[in-house]
């Protein structure tokens, strides 16, 4: 399949880029300056520019099979960010024609089945607390991605990230009493590149976490 990924220099992109390669998948990736040598791998398309620029994001989905998304709140990032460069992946697939879009986003983002557990509830109302203007955003962007019309898949990451193996032993779905406070990064990324392929989880926001 032909692949473009956003994020793709952050945590969970690098595995999304290096087990897409590894799977065989063609790769186009968007970033915001030219990577030194050995930083991403040579079979990779770049794409230079920035994920809030609608004529970046275009290039870098035209003739996609599908979409993934791993862009977060770098340091001095924008806090409408994700809503922006949603709002680009959404214009830029529907005028090319794409649908299948996987996009990593943030337990702050509610599902009608979640049932949590106090720890993601505490932790919910914290991150309102202390990143009021990320927590905006990534609502907003589940938002319009839902009403999008497209194939999305929102996937939720835990509480914590680590940089543990790819273990495949991840559990997803809503938030509940079996969602833990950690998965590994590989383990997202895994996941993500799953179902972008095989079509699973469609238009649901399941949270993965070990």
């Amino acid at each position: 399949m032909k692949l473009a990924i956003l994020g793709a220099t952050g945590s969970v992109g690098r595995e999304l880029v290096t087990q897409a390669l590894a799977a065989g998948h063609e790769v186009t990736a968007l970033v915001r300056a030219q990577p030194t040598p050995g930083d991403i791998d040579d079979r990779v398309a770049l794409v230079l520019g920035d994920a809030t620029s609608a004529d970046a994001v275009k290039r870098t989905v035209k003739r996609s099979d599908a979409v993934l998304s791993a862009l977060g709140h770098a340091k001095g990032a924008p806090d409408d960010l994700l809503a922006e460069a949603s709002s680009n992946l959404i214009a830029a697939m529907q005028a090319d024609g794409v649908s299948r879009l996987v996009v990593l986003s943030s337990a702050a983002v509610a599902d009608a089945a979640d049932r949590p557990s106090l720890l993601y509830r505490a932790a919910r109302v914290l991150l309102r607390v202390v990143m009021p203007g990320v927590v905006r955003d990534h609502r907003k962007q589940a938002s319009l991605i839902e009403e999008s019309g497209l194939a999305w898949t929102i996937v939720r990451g835990p509480l914590v990230f680590t940089d543990g193996p790819r273990t495949r032993l991840s559990h997803a779905g809503p938030l509940g009493r079996d969602s833990g406070p950690r998965a590994s990064r590989a383990d997202l990324a895994d996941f993500m590149l799953a179902i972008a392929t095989d079509g699973g989880f469609m238009r649901m926001k399941p949270l993965v976490s070990w």
